[in-house]
């Protein structure tokens, strides 16, 4: 076994005798997950027995009381998933029931703070449409209604009492919209209609139903809605608006000209709320009616459990809860602290600051699209930034934005298809650059004027670089200082029918530029080097591909590029990585030169010799320690050495609380080691092991300590050099295990070189840098 010097041993151990151990454990938990989410698209609400309001959102769960937000829930604390459809409250339990969009259903305890998750319905496999649609509890039963029926399940035991998939006359496995029960009679809405009967009777007998159709007076369109309110069945689809009464189907005249109408009553059932996206109608036992107008904010949900004088909840599809307090009082709408939306693209950080665009993709709806801007995050506070809070984005329409860069005095901002906001980091001045005073020009076949951003980058002399997707002239330039952009043309290295579309800036300055056919197919990636930004004239460039001598891509699909800390080009496609080592030597340099290496698997009995070789990578990003993440269009994360031959990590949903395996963007918090993972569900964030180094390493930061074997995983050393050794010492010197690291923050799983348990005692942590300039001191007590 090896050991320090006698001199070094005496000096340690006269170290110790100087010293305190310190028995404190850190707060920080390295390899833990959290999720950064918008509550603001809310799905649906209720009310518990103590008056407090929870709701489901594309975001998680809720909690509101007393006028702020109490909790708030995602998958990292149990949830099955961040979008809840439905949310139900059974008082006789204190329990929240959420449902999903593939019949999933958590039953959540306030109480305990614990979720159980019941699969019953998810796991029918007779009917491929399995989502939850209502939930009701009456007496002995809780009905759901989803898209193939009803389940009955025992309110205490949580089994399955009965399912209903043959209403009546009715198709087998028809969906069930909606569900109401009153007085021992169960109400469904149906796409063919409404169906009804007493639940004394066999439900299971065709006969005992009663089943109202189109012949009976209902339009032929699918009832989304039904509830039976003083002695009258109200039915809606989603233009019409119907109630039975005196034996007769006819229009409701009090909300006729009123589209996609829902129907929610109180706990007693004394009081009817019907409700679309702006236009909320009370009525009482007595009819009299009040009537609740806003403007186009999406209602989604609503609960009100009281006289015309109560509180009344909203939720809404883009800006949180709304509460208003009748009579009289408008809405104000508010949600959980965050950003906006669960969308993010273009992430990056500078500094502590983190920014982000949301999504180019479109829904076809202003309450929806309006919202797509971008977030500014110090740490602390979110800033949104849309065309629904600021000015001059509603004057330019600027949103959908999904590329971002930044210089030491602007944020930039790219769109799909409204050009490029200019965020002064300071003041927050906004200046939008588009067709109409600048010459960003987009795709001619479609429309010139709608420059889709598809690339933004800033070169190493701040000068700022974008791409338009498609556009004759697709490449500009802002140099530091100016306002005006400068137009590059296609470049002659590339083919006819090849067209830019993303870009990357290596630290040479030279321009990788993801091409495509206009019909999406993938045509490799464009090098150039630009001697002189100002003079477009003065570029040139070469065109890589899948040919072994012209770029060996493993795919012409170019999907995400990055350059590591050793100045390594790492380009991910549709089928795998490539690597290329010297980068400034491509343009000019041989074939040889210019082949990209395909990453190598170091395990021996692997199937391929190819690590990842048919991937599908949506996203690449280096922490501290040079490591690789991969995301990827179906397959979840993976975490890669150095070298790319082997796989660290692999995070799927199967396996950790990543929100979804389906990923769009990673970028990089070295500060702290976090990872921030984009999915298409909200951002998953991993707390990683390496992070920024530090210049000068002085006292070492260890934890948790002390270390309990049976407590804890693994010992963290933080305050490290770029490249460091860290040794751990017994009392007398004796070398306990050495670890050779890069990054700031090094992770030491308390076992000796040969794979034992330590005994317990205090330990020494040494930390030297190559060139011994740099010493770090800490220490660990360990309990075994």
């Amino acid at each position: 076994m090896k050991s320090l010097s006698s001199i070094s041993r005496l000096f340690f151990t006269f170290f110790l005798l100087l010293i305190n151990v310190s028995y404190t454990s850190n707060a920080q938990q390295n390899g833990q997950w959290s999720a950064i989410t918008s509550y603001n698209t809310v799905n649906g609400i209720t009310q518990d027995s103590e008056g407090v309001i929870w709701g489901v959102s594309d975001g998680g769960l809720f909690s509101y009381s007393e006028g702020s937000f109490n909790n708030t829930y995602t998958p990292v604390d149990g949830m099955y998933r961040l979008d809840g459809r439905e949310i139900y409250y059974i008082e006789e339990n204190n329990l929240l029931i959420i449902g999903y969009i593939d019949g999933m259903l958590d039953v959540y305890d306030p109480g305990n703070q614990t979720f159980e998750r019941i699969e019953d319905i998810r796991r029918v496999q007779q009917f491929t449409s399995r989502g939850i649609n209502s939930i009701l509890s009456y007496q002995n039963g809780i009905y759901i209604a989803t898209d193939f029926g009803v389940v009955i399940y025992d309110p205490n035991s949580f089994l399955v009492t009965q399912s209903i998939t043959k209403i009546g006359f009715l198709d087998r496995g028809i969906p069930v919209n909606d569900i109401d029960i009153v007085d021992g009679t169960v109400y469904l809405a149906t796409q063919q209609g409404v169906a009804n009967i007493d639940l004394s009777l066999n439900l299971d007998i065709e006969s005992n139903w009663t089943i109202y159709s189109q012949e009976d007076g209902l339009p032929a369109a699918s009832i989304q809605s039904v509830s039976f309110f003083n002695n009258e069945i109200h039915a809606s689809t989603e233009s019409q608006n119907m109630i039975y009464r005196n034996s007769v189907w006819e229009t409701n005249e009090r909300y006729a000209d009123q589209e996609n109408i829902n129907y929610r009553k109180n706990s007693d059932g004394s009081m009817l709320s019907a409700f679309n996206s702006n236009r909320i109608f009370l009525t009482d036992s007595n009819n009299d009616t009040e009537t609740v107008h806003l403007q186009s904010q999406g209602i989604t949900d609503v609960i009100y459990d009281g006289d015309f004088t109560s509180t009344l909840y909203a939720g809404s599809a883009a800006q949180g809860m709304g509460i208003a307090e009748l009579p009289g009082s408008s809405f104000s709408f508010t949600a959980p602290s965050g950003p906006n939306l669960n969308f993010f693209e273009g992430m990056s950080f500078e500094g502590d600051i983190f920014i982000s665009g949301t999504t180019r993709i479109s829904r076809r709806s202003t309450i929806l699209d309006y919202p797509k801007g971008y977030y500014i995050y110090d740490g602390t506070e979110w800033k949104n930034f849309n065309r629904t809070n600021t000015e001059i984005l509603a004057q330019t329409n600027f949103r959908q934005t999904f590329t971002t860069t930044f210089t030491d005095d602007y944020y930039y901002i790219g769109s799909w298809g409204r050009g490029i906001a200019r965020h002064h980091r300071e003041t927050d001045e906004i200046t939008v650059f588009n067709a109409s005073n600048s010459p960003l020009r987009g795709f001619a076949a479609d429309s010139e004027t709608f420059a889709v951003i598809s690339g933004l980058e800033t070169d190493s002399d701040g000068a700022v670089w974008a791409t338009s997707r498609y556009a004759t002239n697709p490449l500009y330039v802002q140099l530091p200082g100016e306002d005006e952009w400068v137009m590059y043309p296609k470049s002659n290295a590339i083919g006819s029918t090849d067209e830019y579309l993303g870009l990357f800036v290596d630290s040479h300055d030279q321009k990788w530029i993801t091409l495509q056919s206009t019909g999406s197919a993938g045509r490799g990636v464009l090098i150039l080097d630009t001697e002189n930004s100002a003079d477009p004239n003065e570029s040139f460039g070469i065109k890589l591909t899948d040919d072994v001598n012209n770029g060996n891509l493993p795919s012409m699909q170019v999907t995400d590029i990055i350059e590591d800390k050793d100045g390594e080009v790492w380009v991910g496609t549709e089928r795998g990585i490539a690597r290329y080592i010297f980068p400034q030597f491509i343009i000019n340099g041989t074939s040889e030169e210019r082949r990209g290496q395909w990453l190598l698997n170091n395990d021996p009995d692997a199937e391929s010799p190819f690590l990842l070789r048919d991937i599908n990578v949506t996203s690449l990003a280096v922490n501290s320690a040079n490591q690789k993440w991969i995301g990827t269009a179906s397959e979840g994360v993976w975490l890669l050495n150095e070298s790319g031959n082997e796989i660290l990590k692999h995070y799927t949903v199967e396996n950790s609380p990543l929100l979804s395996n389906t990923i769009r963007d990673i970028a990089i918090y070295d500060n702290t080691g976090e990872v921030y993972i984009s999915t298409e569900l909200g951002l998953s964030v991993y707390r990683d092991t390496p992070t920024t180094p530090v210049q000068t390493m002085d006292n070492l930061k260890v934890y948790p300590n002390p270390f309990l074997y049976d407590r804890h995983d693994s010992i963290f050393i933080e305050n490290l050099s770029e490249t460091t050794t860290v040794r751990v010492l017994g009392v007398d010197g004796t070398l306990i295990r050495s670890l050779d690291i890069r990054g700031g923050r090094a992770e030491w799983n308390g076992m000796d070189h040969r794979g034992r348990q330590v005994g317990s005692g205090v330990y020494i942590i040494v930390a030297l840098d190559p060139d011994g300039d740099q010493r770090g001191i800490g220490k660990v007590a360990i309990v075994r």
